[in-house]
C-alpha cells in the first residue's frame, strides 16, 4: 500500500470514528487511573478530605502531586511515618505577653492551600491524633488554617487476613474515628490490573511531559461542577438519601454498619460525583455516579475491614432499585430520566409539578446539553408554545441560545492565515456551501455556526460538525421528522 493511499485510509477512519479526548488524568501523565477520576475531582470540588489506599508504586502520591501543581495550589507533602509535631507548626516559642507563637519554616503547615499526608498508616498514634484536627475541621492547636482547602492523605492497604492482599510491615489500621473523616476513601488500581497497552504507557510515562493547558481544563471541570451541584442536588437530593437509607439498611445485614455522618457523606459524594460526571459527559446517568461514589465511600478499607465488592454491588443494585419512587408521581419519572432533553419533555408534559421545578429542569438542560443541541431545544421552546409555561429566568436562558440560531450574525474579524481559527472559519465556509440558501433550516445552520465562531466557542476543526449534528439531531428527536444532515464530505455519519 502506498503512502498515500496509507493516509487517505486513515482519514477516512479518522472522519468516521473519531478518537476519543484523552482524560484530564492522561494529559497528567497519569496512565490506568481513569476509573476514579470523578472520585479526585469531586473532592477538589467540595474540598472534602481524600484518602488514597493502594500498593506501593501505584501513583499515589504522584496523582496528588500533579494535581496541585496543575492547579497552581501552595501545598505540603508530609512522610507521616517521619512526621514530628514541629515539622507541621513551626517550634513554639513563647512570646513577651505569654502567649505561645511558632516560628514557621518553608515545610509548616501555615499558608499551605492543600496538605498530602503519605505514609498515614505509619503514623505513631499520638501524630494520628494531631492530624485529626487539621483533617477535620482545618485547624492545628485550636487555631485556623485559614488558607487550607485541601485535606489528603495516601497509604498502603493495612494487615489483613486476605491472602490476595500483600502484607505491608508497619501499615497499621486507622484509628476508626480518623478514617471516618475522610470523605473518600479511593482504593487506587495495582498497574497489574491493566491492560498490555496501558502497562506500556505506565512503563514509559516518567518521560512523558505533562500538558500545559491542562491545568485550565482542570478548572474548567472544577468550575462546572460548581453550577451543577446545586442543581444535582435539587433535583436527586430525596431520591439520593433514599437510596442511602435502603443501601445503609443492607449493608448493616452483610454486617458492615455505617455511622449517620458516613451516610450523610455518601449521600454528598454521590451529588459531587455526578455533578463532576455531567460536567464532563452531559449523558452521564445517576446510577454509575452513585455506584461510582459508593465505590470510593466506604469506611472499611483503611480500618482493615475487608468489604467485598460482589456484595457491595449486590447491595447498591437492590438499594436503587427499591429506591426508584412510584411510578405515579410525575416528578418520579421526571427525575428518573437520565436525558435532559426527554426530562424538559417530561416536565412540559406533567401538571402538577412544585413551584420552581420546571424553571430548574429546563435551566439544567440548557446548560447541560452540548453546543448545537441546546440551541435546537431553546428554538423548539420559543417556537412551539412552551414558552409561555416558562419562568422569567428559563425564558432568558432559551432567548439567549435562541438568538444564536434565529438571528443574522455577521463576522468581521482578521484571522492569521492558516492559523488554527482560519481552519476553522475555512470549514464552516465548506460546510455551509453545500446547503440550499432558501431553506431556513441552512440559515439557521449559518447563523449558529456564525455566532459561535465569533465567540471563540468553536475552537476546533471538529467542533463544527460535531455542533451541527447536535443541532440537527436534536430538532429531529424534537420535531418528531428527520431533518437534513449536512452533506459536505468528510462529515462524519
Amino acid at each position: 500500500m502506498t503512502n498515500a493511499k496509507r493516509a487517505t485510509k486513515h482519514s477516512a477512519r479518522s472522519r468516521s470514528q473519531p478518537e476519543a479526548k484523552a482524560s484530564l488524568f492522561t494529559r497528567l501523565g497519569l496512565h490506568g487511573l481513569d476509573s476514579i477520576e470523578p472520585v479526585v475531582l469531586a473532592s477538589l470540588a467540595t474540598e472534602s478530605p481524600l484518602l488514597l489506599i493502594g500498593v506501593h508504586g501505584s501513583g499515589k502520591s504522584l496523582l496528588l502531586e500533579r494535581m496541585a501543581d496543575a492547579l497552581g495550589l501552595a501545598w505540603r507533602h508530609y512522610n507521616a511515618s517521619l512526621l514530628n509535631f514541629d515539622d507541621l507548626v513551626g517550634y513554639p516559642l513563647p512570646d513577651a505577653d505569654g502567649h505561645l507563637r511558632f516560628i514557621q519554616t518553608p515545610a509548616s503547615v501555615w499558608g499551605a492551600q492543600a496538605v498530602l499526608i503519605d505514609e498515614i498508616s505509619r503514623a505513631r498514634i499520638d501524630i494520628q491524633n494531631r492530624l485529626f484536627p487539621i483533617i477535620h475541621e482545618k485547624k492545628v492547636q485550636g487555631l485556623p488554617l485559614g488558607d487550607l482547602r485541601h485535606r489528603w492523605a495516601a497509604m498502603n492497604p493495612p494487615a489483613s487476613h486476605d491472602d490476595d492482599e500483600p502484607a505491608y510491615a508497619g501499615s497499621e489500621p486507622l484509628d476508626l474515628a480518623l478514617s471516618d473523616r475522610f470523605a473518600f476513601q479511593v482504593r487506587v488500581p495495582d498497574w497489574r490490573q491493566f491492560d498490555e497497552t496501558t502497562q506500556e504507557q505506565v512503563i514509559q510515562a516518567a518521560g512523558q511531559e505533562v500538558d500545559p493547558q491542562v491545568g485550565a481544563a482542570l478548572f474548567q471541570v472544577l468550575n462546572a461542577t460548581a453550577i451543577a451541584l446545586p442543581i444535582v442536588h435539587s433535583q436527586w437530593g430525596p431520591s439520593v438519601a433514599r437510596y442511602v437509607r435502603l443501601l445503609s439498611g443492607l449493608l448493616e445485614s452483610s454486617g458492615h454498619v455505617l455511622s449517620a455522618r458516613r451516610a450523610g457523606m455518601v449521600a454528598r459524594n454521590i451529588v459531587a460525583v455526578h455533578a463532576v460526571r455531567q460536567a464532563i459527559d452531559a449523558e452521564a446517568q445517576m446510577g454509575d455516579s452513585a455506584w461510582t461514589a459508593v465505590l470510593s465511600s466506604m469506611p472499611f478499607a483503611a480500618s482493615g475491614i475487608r468489604l467485598n465488592d460482589s456484595v457491595l454491588l449486590a447491595c447498591h443494585k437492590e438499594a436503587w432499585r427499591v429506591a426508584a419512587v412510584a411510578p405515579d408521581d410525575p416528578m418520579g419519572a421526571i427525575l428518573g430520566e437520565r436525558d435532559p432533553l426527554r426530562r424538559v419533555q417530561l416536565a412540559l408534559a406533567a401538571t402538577r409539578l412544585p413551584e420552581g421545578e420546571l424553571t430548574t429542569i429546563i435551566v439544567d438542560a440548557l446548560s447541560s446539553m452540548a453546543e448545537g443541541a441546546r440551541h435546537a431545544l431553546a428554538e423548539w421552546l420559543l417556537e412551539s408554545g412552551a414558552m409561555e409555561r416558562l419562568s422569567v429566568v428559563a425564558a432568558d436562558e432559551a432567548a439567549r441560545a435562541y438568538r444564536d440560531v434565529a438571528c443574522l450574525q455577521e463576522v468581521y474579524e482578521t484571522v492569521r492565515p492558516n492559523s488554527a481559527r482560519h481552519k476553522v472559519w475555512k470549514l464552516i465556509q465548506q460546510r455551509l456551501g453545500t446547503l440550499d440558501p432558501a431553506e431556513p433550516l441552512a440559515e439557521r445552520q449559518a447563523n449558529l455556526l456564525a455566532s459561535l465562531f465569533s465567540r471563540s466557542v468553536l475552537a476546533r476543526e471538529e467542533q463544527v460538525d460535531e455542533v451541527l449534528q447536535a443541532f440537527l439531531r436534536t430538532r429531529e428527536r424534537l420535531h418528531g421528522a428527520a431533518t437534513p444532515a449536512p452533506s459536505a464530505a468528510g462529515a462524519p455519519a
